[in-house]
């Protein structure tokens, strides 16, 4: 399939684009540190209570760790586009919508595995794993799209190659309901599946690269 195939004026360069989700990016995983608080102690006492609100560290370093590898992923899919339309350029929009939401459910999982009930532990890890979803939806589509328009793709690329990426998308989607459920029998326990999914996918993002491929730096 050939650019010409695509609407004159749909396809545009991708600078802009990963420009403004870089932006939005780094401002996400800087306001996750204004969640942890010096907590209220007695004098004497701030190593205890320090101690006592570990699970927000917990939180934090879940949060970091998944904003870090999507936007890893999010420059490794970039690096693989000579061109963007704009139904790419829309579902990126409601992959940045999951990571700028990802600092309320950090704060809402740090306050009540410390401070809330069970039931209120189980909530906020839900509502964590529901913007989760939020992130890992678009992948898909995105590859998806790129499957019917290779010609967005840089040279040494296609359809095939689009395929087994969308297809790699989805397990993730699967994870995070899956420990949502989990969530109901632990809390705890599904907020550091939360942060073990986020770092398979950093781990593995190298297999987002082909042989064929040339490194864009090198363009």
């Amino acid at each position: 399939m050939s650019e010409s195939s695509v609407p004159s004026g749909t396809l545009t360069g991708t600078a802009r684009v990963e420009a403004f989700s870089d932006g939005v990016m780094a401002i996400a995983i800087t306001l996750l540190i204004l969640d942890i608080r010096v907590p209220d102690h007695e004098p004497g006492h701030l190593l205890r209570e320090l101690v006592h609100i570990w699970p927000s560290y917990l939180a934090y370093l879940a949060s970091f760790v998944t904003i870090g590898v999507v936007w890893m992923n999010h420059h490794t899919f970039f690096g693989r586009l000579r061109r963007i339309d704009h139904v790419l350029r829309w579902w990126n929009l409601v992959l940045l919508l999951g990571v700028s939401l990802i600092p309320f459910p950090t704060i809402v999982i740090a306050d009540n595995l410390v401070h809330g009930t069970r039931q209120d532990a189980v909530v906020a890890v839900a509502l964590y794993g529901i913007v989760g979803v939020i992130m890992t939806i678009p992948w898909a589509p995105m590859w998806r799209q790129l499957e019917k328009h290779p010609e967005m793709l840089r040279p040494g690329l296609g359809a095939d190659y689009a395929r087994r990426e969308r297809w790699r998308a989805w397990p993730g989607l699967l994870v995070y309901a899956v420990t949502i459920g989990i969530g109901f029998l632990s809390p705890i326990v599904a907020l550091v599946l939360y942060l073990l999914v986020s770092t398979f996918y950093g781990l593995s993002n190298q297999t987002w690269s082909s042989p064929a491929d040339p490194d864009p730096d090198e363009e």
